[in-house]
């Protein structure tokens, strides 16, 4: 028996439900350092965004009784984010090359460390209204979200 390989005779063969197969379109296969970097990609994602759950928790937390100690633990939980984003950002960089996101990125890491050196040096100095607080703790955390996008 002769196998015919001729594409112009597959025309006239039909599957089950009557209707022509199609060609199955082929792409190029990715790079295992592309899908290396991908997957490093999206689990610094979920870590940031696992902080990011934790830093909601303290913040509530912050809001029923204002403390030094929580203070201190956000303060630790941002410094995390950013040394999560900022990684990411460098790997970012690797990748694409030359960016400005990266310098955006070391901008806002450098001020969202100065509005918490703002906030603690207040605390310690004096009990700061708890709306003050509330609200620098709210524009760090829409910084950070920033980050995350």
């Amino acid at each position: 028996m002769k196998i015919d390989r001729d594409k112009k005779e597959w025309a006239k063969y039909t599957t089950i439900g009557g209707k022509t197969s199609r060609e199955v379109q082929r792409r190029p296969a990715a790079s295992f350092e592309q899908e290396l970097a991908q997957h490093h990609q999206s689990q610094g994602h979920i870590k940031m965004q696992e902080i990011l759950n934790q830093l909601d928790q303290v913040s509530e937390r912050l809001k029923r009784s204002l403390n030094l100690t929580d203070l201190m633990l956000y303060k630790r939980l941002v410094k995390d984010f950013l040394r999560e984003a900022a990684s990411q950002a460098y790997l970012v960089k690797q990748e694409h090359g030359r960016s400005r996101r990266g310098r955006a990125l070391l901008v806002t890491i450098q001020t969202v460390d100065k509005e918490i050196e703002q906030m603690l040096d207040e605390f310690t100095r004096r009990t700061p209204e708890p709306l003050e607080v509330l609200e620098t703790l709210d524009k760090i955390r829409g910084i950070l979200v920033d980050l995350m996008v």
